[in-house]
Order: C-alpha cells, then sequence, then structure tokens
C-alpha cells in the first residue's frame, strides 16, 4: 500500500493520523455489527488510527464532522475513489432508476471547513473561556438585544450519541452546543451558519435528473452511513475466508483474523484456484 494513502488529515481539527490496514478482525466487528451507527464508526476508529506519534485519538471528542470525514477516507482507502449508486426518479408514474456516481476524494474536498472571517465583518468570533468554546458577538454595540452574544462549540460524536432516540433530539443537540439557551433568535441562527461553515455536515441533498423524464430529483446522501454499509458488504465474506484457509493451510483463526484484509483475500485466491486444479 502506498504509505502517503495511510495519512489522513482531519479536517476540522487539522491533526493527521496514521491509518491502519484492516485485519479479520474489523471485517468480524463490521459483520457482526447490527446497525452502521455512530458507535460502530468511532469503534472503526478507535481501532485504525492513532496520531503521528502512535498515541489514541479520542474520537468521541473530535467534530462530528472529523469522523464522518475519516470513515469516506476509509472506504476510499479500502474500496475506491468513485462512490456508485441508485435510486427511482421520484416524479409521479416514472420511477426510472438514476444513476449516481461521484468521487470520493472531490466530495471531501467539497466539504472542506470554509470559514472566513470577511464573511462575517459584523461580528466578533474569539476563543470562549471553556477549551472548545467559541463567542461571537455583533460589533454593533448598540444592538442591545444582542448585547454580550453567544458560545457555541461544535457538535461532537458525544453528543449525538447523548441525544440519540431522545424526543427532540436536534432542541438536545442545539441546547448542549449553544449557550445561553434563551440567546436571541438571530444569535442562535448566526451561530448556527457559523458552526456550518467551520463543520460542514457530510450528509444532505444530492441533485441529480432523471435520464428518462428530466424531472430534477433531491437524493438525501448519508456519507457516514452508506460509506459503512459498504464496508459491512465487504466484510461479509470473512467467514468463508477463515474456512478455505484454516482447511487450506490449517492455520488457526486467529492467525487468520490478525492478516491485513489484502493479504487475505490474495490468499483466499490462491486456495481457492489450487483447490479448482
Amino acid at each position: 500500500m502506498n504509505p502517503n494513502r495511510e495519512l489522513f488529515r482531519l479536517p476540522v481539527g487539522g491533526r493527521v493520523v496514521r491509518v491502519s490496514p484492516l485485519s479479520g478482525a474489523e471485517d468480524v466487528l463490521l459483520a457482526e455489527a447490527v446497525s452502521s451507527d455512530t458507535v460502530l464508526a468511532m469503534t472503526l476508529a478507535e481501532r485504525l488510527a492513532c496520531d503521528l506519534e502512535g498515541a489514541p485519538i479520542d474520537w468521541g471528542q473530535v467534530a462530528v464532522t472529523d469522523l464522518d470525514a475519516f470513515i469516506v477516507f476509509l472506504r476510499r482507502m479500502l474500496i475506491g475513489d468513485w462512490i456508485r449508486s441508485d435510486a427511482a426518479c421520484q416524479a409521479k408514474g416514472c420511477e426510472q432508476r438514476i444513476d449516481i456516481a461521484f468521487s470520493a476524494g472531490q466530495f471531501l474536498d467539497h466539504h472542506r471547513p470554509s470559514f472566513r472571517a470577511s464573511s462575517h465583518r459584523a461580528w466578533s468570533l474569539r476563543p470562549g473561556q471553556e477549551a472548545g468554546w467559541y463567542h461571537l458577538a455583533p460589533l454593533d454595540a448598540g444592538e442591545a438585544s444582542l448585547d454580550g452574544g453567544v458560545d457555541f462549540r461544535l457538535p461532537t460524536p458525544n453528543d449525538q450519541l447523548a441525544v440519540s432516540g431522545r424526543p427532540g433530539a436536534d432542541v438536545e443537540l442545539a441546547r448542549r452546543c449553544v449557550q445561553p439557551a434563551d440567546a436571541p433568535l438571530r444569535l442562535r441562527r448566526k451561530a448556527e451558519v457559523v458552526m456550518e461553515a467551520m463543520s460542514p455536515c457530510l450528509s444532505g441533498d444530492i441533485q441529480a435528473r432523471c435520464p428518462e423524464c428530466g424531472a430534477a430529483t433531491a437524493l438525501y446522501f448519508d456519507a457516514r452511513r452508506f460509506c459503512l454499509c459498504e464496508l459491512l458488504g465487504r466484510a461479509a465474506s470473512i467467514y468463508a475466508d477463515v474456512d478455505v484457509l484454516a482447511r487450506r493451510y490449517h492455520w488457526s483463526e486467529n492467525e487468520i483474523l490478525s492478516l491485513p484484509r489484502s493479504r487475505r483475500v490474495a490468499y483466499v485466491d490462491l486456495a481457492l484456484q489450487a483447490g479448482s486444479n
């Protein structure tokens, strides 16, 4: 594997992580996962990524965008750059399948943080009193109702886990990340705009056009879930691989699971070729 492909810079935090190849142990984790959720994404990241000095990363405390971008990068590293899918046209009476294809690398570039202070000249943004927090305030001190500003921090995977499945999860997430909770609506809306620029969401609508009827269709793309589902699909062969290699080479399950996926697949191919001769 090209060593340059094993390094990935987290787009929001800026930290460079070193990414290890998947082994059979991670394929078992994927194959036995009950859903492609935040916990699975964090567990994969914790197993496969560390900083350049080899220290672990607290994936629960990074920006959500950083975890999602890492999963997209991991999918790109293991499966390839092009993401392909299809969906039914939503125009009434059509239902033609629409092919969708785009580059994972370009997708990540398109969603890089784009915050520019020059775009918010009427506002002041500075570090807050607590680590990880920011203070946003209008520069016009005459706006008494907005005086004092608002504090915010970027949502983390831990925040997502804390509100998951709860009624009003979006409201609760905002309560955790924006203070005070009763800040004027204009301040809260401005904070949301700045947060999105600092940590763009990787899930959202993708515009597509039906080749049959020409109707424009907006298709929701959940980057983390889509990439995890593809990784789950690739991991499904792990049990058959263990069976083939154990029969052919008499290796133990632990020995087989410790192999990097690329090497295991190569051995399986050789074993199947030998068995067909």
